[in-house]
């Protein structure tokens, strides 16, 4: 099976690969971002559903991972060393859409941010493995890059979603674009 992982709303070329929690290689244009730029820090944990897109048709003897629908999860604060706790949206969402490759086999390369689909700093991707069948990532940086929601759900076979995530706050840009 082809499984692409995806940046929607954001026009790049190259790919994203190394997730960084620390945020190396942040949008200042500085490579020496480390967990000394860090200020604080949140592990967060994640519980929700997955509702597949009927229509989508995984290829014939293809197992695993096809992350074609709907994923929705909360996340809750599991430690906090920041001053004041981060608060989590009260959900997030993102949706898998199936396409085609060029030899028209399915495919399922894009995902949109549905929380805020405009959000031009927010990355959506998906790979195979984690705990479960898959692993989502949701990456969300505030406008000046400081904040930075690093959220990790991993799809189950029957189709919940458990994982983990980070927040941090930095004294610099962590955007990586």
């Amino acid at each position: 099976m082809k499984l692409a992982a995806a940046i929607l709303l954001v026009p790049l070329i190259g790919c994203v690969s190394g997730d960084d929690p620390n945020g190396g290689g942040g949008g200042s244009g500085s490579d020496s971002n480390t967990a000394n730029d860090r200020i604080c820090s949140a592990t967060l944990t994640s519980t929700g559903s997955f509702a597949p897109d009927p229509a989508a048709m995984q290829p014939s003897g293809s197992t695993g991972c096809w992350p074609a629908g709907t994923w929705t999860f909360t996340m809750t604060v599991a430690m906090n060393d920041c001053s004041k706790a981060p608060t989590p949206e009260a959900s997030y969402a993102f949706k898998g859409v199936q396409t085609n490759d060029t030899n028209g086999d399915p495919i399922v390369d894009t995902f949109t941010y549905l929380n805020d689909p405009t959000n031009k700093r927010a990355i959506v991707k998906v790979s195979e493995g984690g705990s479960g069948l898959c692993e989502g990532e949701v990456d969300i940086y505030s406008a000046d890059g400081t904040k930075v929601w690093l959220l990790k759900p991993e799809l189950n076979a029957d189709n919940t979603i458990v994982g983990d995530g980070e927040y941090g706050e930095y004294k610099s840009d962590q955007w990586p674009f």
